[in-house]
């Protein structure tokens, strides 16, 4: 077998890797979220984890069966308002009902000036995105969760 056939054989796994990977991540990244509850809960701020130089603020809250959970705001919080995200400030927020690695700021915090988001360990071990231009209210509350 010459170079040329082994080249293309080659080329044309690493294709069919390639495509395999996309289609697989796309259909976990356009599936819906899971079920959010959508009922206030009150979020106090522990620490802010840095990472990669990405910020998250890290919250504590009872669910309602009376457990406490940590978990990391899948809102990024713009530079301009991370210094109001000071351990022991309090803040509502919405959580999954299985409780997740990440809850949502609540409508009630819109002002909030957003710079991305960050979902990592909810559908994939890795997902988070930027938004430009940074800007109040929650983006992420408009996306689909399952029922």
């Amino acid at each position: 077998m010459g170079w040329e056939v082994v080249l293309c054989v080659l080329l044309g796994v690493v294709l069919v890797a390639t495509a395999t990977t996309l289609i697989g991540l796309t259909r976990v990244t356009s599936a819906p979220l899971p079920a959010l509850d959508r009922s206030p809960r009150t979020g106090t701020v522990t620490s802010i984890h840095t990472s990669d130089e990405t910020e998250i603020v890290m919250v504590e809250y009872v669910d309602p069966a009376g457990e406490r959970h940590t978990a990391g705001l899948a809102d990024l919080v713009h530079d301009s308002w991370i210094d109001r995200f000071v351990p022991g400030s309090r803040w509502q927020v919405y959580a999954f009902r299985e409780p997740g690695p990440r809850v949502f700021l609540a409508e009630a915090h819109d002002d909030v000036v957003r710079r991305g988001y960050n979902l990592d360990g909810v559908r994939l071990g890795g997902e988070s995105g930027p938004v430009h231009p940074p800007r109040p209210g929650n983006l992420l509350l408009k996306w689909r969760f399952e029922e």
